[in-house]
């Protein structure tokens, strides 16, 4: 609102106002049929003389030109965008996440993606709607974790599309993954998806002992023993070693794509946390000095890697799985089904071994790598409940 002596005075289209500062503010408007609406440019020079009044109309023409031009721009770029199809956007994400992604978190996360989008690849990008997704997820018959996974990499997607202008509401921000039940099953097999001290005694009784087989007992003790990732274990080289210090210093991962040393590419950790020391007993020695002396009777040789098949290539980690698996069926340990057992289960069981150890909890995260504490409490939360209910029972069964 203008005050009765702030009355914008006119010449022609052009009018101003005086300010407190004593200088003038000078007004044109224009009609932005991009928009189809009025709209206002305004300059401040110091005074209101013809000649000024004539450089105001000089830089408010400059000024509304470029609007228009910016909003014409704007508006043939929306056009162009509205006619893209999600193939068109897809694939040119695809460039920008490669960059960012490891190739073998790219190779999971694509595959992912893929099976989400490829019904809708040829629509135009503008038209997806979140009822699509919704009816995705609804009839996915995977588990509600994966289902989390995909609705989290989708949501990526079109955020990125968001940020681009190609679209101008994000669908994934109005679709709903069901609630899953929990039976306690479920809760008793997350809790328990670790081996204690007595039964991964137990589980090593039922190593097999052929030149094969061996290399992944060597793998597997090593991996309980130290915490390590199967593929910070795979990428593990002699030179990463100082026996004599009895440390591992983490540097690199394996991509999981390629086991064969001819195609085999380092990778960095997966987090910051992941960079490492690791110090090692006597048992990790001695598998090192046996694996040392086992390579030299590989086919292919190499002196780079510690745990290599008898092909000379780098331990299969799909292979090292199968072989739990089937040491878990002859052990026969109670609560924890073949099914059950991965590679990962072995750094959990190194979490806690060290938890039965009595290490704090912090010094166990930094060992392992962690950076969320979440799994690492989850455990440490179970083992120390487990070892105060067996003290309560030895109590109990105490007699004086």
């Amino acid at each position: 609102m203008y005050s009765t002596n702030d009355i914008p005075e006119r010449w022609g289209i052009l009018f101003f106002k005086r300010l407190d500062n004593g200088k003038y503010r000078y007004y044109e408007k224009f009609y932005d049929e991009s928009e189809g609406k009025w709209k206002q440019a305004s300059v401040t020079l110091t005074s209101k003389t013809r000649q000024a009044q004539g450089e105001a109309r000089r830089r408010l023409g400059v000024k509304i030109d470029k609007k228009i031009l910016e909003h014409d721009e704007s508006y043939k770029q929306k056009q162009k965008f509205q006619k893209m199809t999600v193939r068109e956007v897809y694939n040119e994400y695809k460039i920008f996440r490669k960059q960012e992604l490891k190739d073998s978190t790219y190779a999971v996360q694509s595959v992912m993606l893929n099976s989400v989008l490829k019904n809708i690849l040829d629509d135009l990008i503008n038209n997806v709607s979140a009822s699509y997704f919704q009816r995705y997820f609804m009839s996915s018959p995977n588990s509600l974790r994966y289902k989390k996974s995909q609705k989290s990499l989708i949501n990526l997607f079109f955020k990125y599309v968001l940020k681009l202008g190609y679209i101008e509401y994000n669908p994934l921000e109005r679709v709903e993954l069901p609630k899953q039940r929990k039976t306690i099953e479920d809760i008793q097999k997350k809790r328990e998806k670790f081996l204690s001290i007595d039964e991964m005694k137990k589980f090593k009784q039922s190593f097999e002992v052929t030149p094969r087989e061996v290399r992944m007992n060597c793998l597997i003790e090593f991996m309980y023993l130290t915490g390590l990732r199967i593929g910070e274990a795979l990428a593990l080289m002699w030179e990463n070693i100082n026996l004599i210090d009895r440390k591992l210093y983490i540097k690199y991962t394996l991509d999981k794509n390629s086991t064969s040393i001819m195609e085999f590419k380092l990778n960095s950790p997966k987090t910051i946390d992941s960079y490492r020391v690791v110090s090692i007993n006597d048992r990790c020695v001695e598998i090192l000095n046996t694996m040392k002396q086992l390579n030299t009777e590989v086919k292919r040789k190499n002196e780079l890697f510690v745990f290599l098949s008898l092909t000379g290539t780098l331990i299969n980690p799909d292979t090292l799985n199968i072989y739990l698996k089937k040491i878990a069926k002859k052990a026969n340990i109670k609560n924890k089904k073949p099914e059950m057992f991965s590679s990962h289960m072995l750094r959990h069981s190194h979490v806690s071994l060290l938890t039965e150890l009595g290490v704090p909890i912090k010094t166990i995260m930094e060992r392992v790598g962690h950076k969320d504490e979440k799994t690492t409490l989850q455990i440490y939360t179970h083992v120390t409940k487990k070892m105060k209910e067996d003290v309560d029972e030895k109590l109990n069964n105490l007699e004086l």
